[in-house]
């Protein structure tokens, strides 16, 4: 009886080695992961942490997630980090931002964008952990590729983004009169049209 209990523990718990991997933001062909929910705050928050921790800056902490999580992901990776990390804002710069999760059972790799030395660089961080076992890191690999710098994707940034300018409604007021050749019309001179 022992031994079945151990049995069925231990294959409760052991990650699934065909389990397909999932990816947010989606990418083709992929399941698509959901970070709003665990392991997706805790293996984002680490792979910043770890990025962080690499480049050895010493002011707080600015990051920045993939467009389209809601807000209470945001707060939940900025708790996690503590020590007031804030998330991006416009003009924000030496920020730690996360481009790519990947998740397969036990184990999550997140891609993330990290400024050093005036450049921003690619690093992956491999996270192992799962069910009962806390995610951890296994390896980071700094990537030796210059990336783009990255745009705040705050909920909050997307929603005060200036809308287009409505056009004005076109009167329901008749067109003031105006004179041509001695001939008074309600209509633009441009408008005009002979009779026939």
């Amino acid at each position: 009886m022992t031994t079945r209990l151990l049995a069925a523990l231990f294959l409760a718990f052991t990650p699934v080695a065909c389990t397909a991997m999932s990816t947010y933001p989606p990418t083709a062909g992929k399941p698509i992961s959901t970070p709003n929910v665990s392991p997706g705050p805790e293996v984002m928050a680490g792979a910043i942490k770890e990025a962080y921790r690499v480049s050895g800056l010493d002011s707080t902490v600015v990051f920045n997630l993939p467009a389209g999580l809601q807000s209470s992901t945001w707060t939940r990776v900025a708790n996690t980090l503590g020590n007031g990390a804030k998330p991006m804002e416009a003009g924000d710069l030496n920020v730690f931002s996360v481009q790519q999760l990947r998740v397969s059972g036990g184990i999550a790799e997140v891609d993330v964008v990290y400024p050093e030395r005036g450049v921003y660089q690619l690093m992956t961080v491999k996270f192992v952990g799962g069910g009962l076992s806390p995610w951890k890191v296994d390896w980071a690999y700094r990537w030796v590729i210059p990336a783009t710098a990255p745009i705040a994707n705050t909920p909050e940034t997307l929603l005060a983004k200036p809308e287009p300018a409505p056009t004005e409604p076109a009167s329901s007021e008749p067109a003031p009169a105006t004179e041509v050749a001695g001939e008074s019309t309600t209509e633009p001179a441009a408008a005009t049209t002979p009779n026939n």
